[in-house]
């Protein structure tokens, strides 16, 4: 790759670092808002779910708007969207404002992912789509493990309102991103377009339905990933475990890392043996490491937490790379469909959790019923219609 590819690139992963920074915050500061605000579980719920319906309307539409005029976003205003909407939230004590700065936040997300999806897809040798498609997805994913963990530090020594300091490396890091877009011409031409004379997928008359239905599986897996994520420090702090905030921060940051793993591993592997192979090992893996989160106690309790978190998000770059090549016209469009509306439907599962434990009166038992669609996945994977390329040697 040449110099302008690299920087071009090095800016995508360095905002999407910088995006992914702040939503994570939000599981993290519910405890503290539901006792300080009186918040019950729904309405605790409902600022998850307004961030992620927010940027899954917005997404689908940007990336359809970045398909046809060519046009994308500016990635530091993207990056300055997203902290500040965050981090000023902590310091309202009004429900509605502090739903406002939420979904300002969850703007900039929207309009930062299909357009940055869409550089790193044709910047990307086709047969190592996956392995990009990894990277680029792991440098939000490291950003949005550690996020908790600073996020439990901060809240626990120097108070909620501390979060606001997360605004420094958006703000920087922002700057520095515009200095790189004024230095470096945007790509016009894509190695894709140079190194392939056709799809690696050939697309047949089922290749709507096929989306269609990754999209559906990514939905579903969203709402039981985003469901644990969102309630996991809850219950651990206000449930019958008693946790302090730096050690739940510190759990969910090493499942987040762990998540790192998995989508590292899904995107290399659905390289070498196949996307709807490894698309359903990862689903079919994840449902027993569900149930110990559940089910058991102690070290047992934390192996089905980070394991299952591995396989969950093992199946997530998998995703995104097959509804990419399924519809690889409309590039950014998947992009804001499996990035943005799958985590809007994830969002609104949140809610439907939340409002579960308060009419069962039982978090615990309600959020067990995110199995449900953990063992749906994995029985709808078998049906997709995904022809298999053979795999590339390099």
């Amino acid at each position: 790759m040449d110099t302008t590819t690299n920087t071009r690139l090095r800016a995508a992963i360095g905002g999407h670092f910088l995006v992914d920074l702040y939503s994570p915050i939000l599981p993290i500061i519910l405890p503290a808002l539901i006792t300080n605000l009186n918040l019950s579980y729904l309405m605790a719920g409902i600022i998850v779910t307004v961030f992620n319906v927010t940027s899954s309307i917005i997404q689908p539409v940007s990336g359809l708007y970045s398909d046809r005029t060519k046009r994308s976003v500016s990635i530091p205003v993207c990056v300055l969207f997203s902290c500040l909407g965050i981090s000023l939230a902590v310091l309202t004590s009004n429900y509605y404002i502090m739903l406002a700065l939420v979904s300002g936040a969850a703007i900039g997300t929207a309009l930062f992912h299909p357009a940055a999806m869409d550089s790193v897809y044709r910047l990307s040798p086709p047969h190592k789509r996956g392995f990009y498609n990894s990277i680029f997805t792991t440098s939000g994913s490291l950003s949005y493990s550690i996020s908790p963990f600073i996020a439990g530090i901060l809240i626990t020594y120097f108070g909620l309102s501390s979060i606001t300091w997360f605004a420094i490396p958006g703000i920087i890091g922002a700057a520095w991103i515009y200095g790189i877009e004024k230095r470096s011409p945007a790509i016009t031409e894509s190695i894709s377009s140079k190194s392939e004379s056709k799809p690696i997928v050939e697309r047949k008359q089922f290749w709507w339905a096929s989306a269609g239905l990754v999209v559906v599986l990514c939905s579903l897996r969203a709402w039981a990933y985003i469901g644990i994520i969102t309630y996991l420090p809850t219950l651990l702090i206000l449930g019958h475990y008693g946790m302090d905030t730096v050690t739940t921060s510190l759990i969910v940051t090493i499942m987040l890392l762990t998540g790192v793993g998995g989508q590292v591993a899904g995107g290399m592997l659905s390289d070498r043996f196949g996307r709807k192979r490894m698309l359903i090992l990862g689903f079919v893996c994840a449902i027993p490491f569900f149930g110990m989160i559940f089910l058991t106690q102690g070290w047992a309790m934390y192996v089905g937490i980070f394991m299952y978190a591995f396989f969950a998000s093992f199946c997530y770059v998998t995703s995104v790379t097959m509804v990419q090549e399924l519809l690889p016209g409309s590039v950014g469009f998947a992009s804001g469909l499996t990035l943005g509306l799958c985590m809007g439907m994830g969002g609104i599962g949140a809610a439907i959790i939340g409002w579960a434990a308060d009419l069962m009166g039982s978090l615990p038992h309600a959020m067990f019923l995110l199995i449900i669609p953990t063992i749906l996945c994995p029985i709808l994977a078998v049906f997709i219609k995904y022809p298999e390329e053979k795999p590339i040697s390099v």
